[in-house]
């Protein structure tokens, strides 16, 4: 059993509900009118036991391409960046991390599992929040805890790009609370200018 293999297993399920195999090999994205949603399905070999893993996530392509302007990163990146990635764990407390896939038993069970998960839940979530106005709430919310706590400047720029472009009222709040949160000691000088010079563009974008 590989990555290859597992992908495979997987694909007639997701193709049902509109879902096709990027050219990469390792995830499914379905496109709508202003981004796509994509759902990453990656076997954890170097373990003991081995996992299944997925994460969901969706991008507005707007969002990504403005952001990418300013972020201090290869900007080659930009075409695939995700604006908002989950497990399902946090989609609900009885959504595990994680599956246990080390017989084919276990990986029969672990998939039957994921299926129940994407009727339930997955898929709801998915076009939800492929509503810009939607996402841009589910940010604001967590507005005091991040989603990316491990890297706060991407959850702030997509937090304040998204209120410009689909929240402007909500807008001032963001910009603020994520100027309160730059910690010089935790972000390069790089990082916090890039993020200032972001805002100034935001302050002066006129939306449409």
């Amino acid at each position: 059993m590989n990555q290859l293999d597992v992908i495979n297993l997987h694909e007639e399920f997701f193709k049902v509900h509109g879902f096709g195999l990027n050219s990469s090999g390792f995830m499914f994205k379905k496109e709508f009118d202003v981004g796509r949603q994509v759902v990453f399905v990656h076997l954890v070999e170097n373990t003991d036991p081995c996992f299944l893993e997925y994460k969901l996530g969706i991008r507005i392509d707007e969002v990504e391409q403005m952001i990418h302007q300013y972020l201090p990163i290869l900007s080659n990146y930009a075409d695939q960046s995700i604006t908002l990635m989950q497990t399902p764990d946090n989609l609900g407390k009885n959504n595990p991390r994680q599956l246990p896939v080390n017989s084919s038993s276990e990986l029969s069970e672990a998939i039957e599992s994921m299926k129940e998960f994407f009727c339930d839940t997955g898929f709801k979530w998915l076009e939800e929040l492929s509503n810009p106005v939607v996402l841009e709430q589910e940010f604001l919310a967590n507005i005091e805890h991040p989603f990316e706590s491990h890297n706060l400047v991407y959850s702030a720029f997509r937090s304040t790009a998204l209120s410009k472009l689909y929240a402007p009222d909500d807008y001032p709040l963001l910009r603020q609370a994520f100027l309160a949160k730059i910690d010089p000691e935790e972000m390069t000088p790089i990082t916090i200018a890039s993020f200032l010079q972001f805002l100034d563009f935001l302050d002066h974008y006129q939306t449409l």
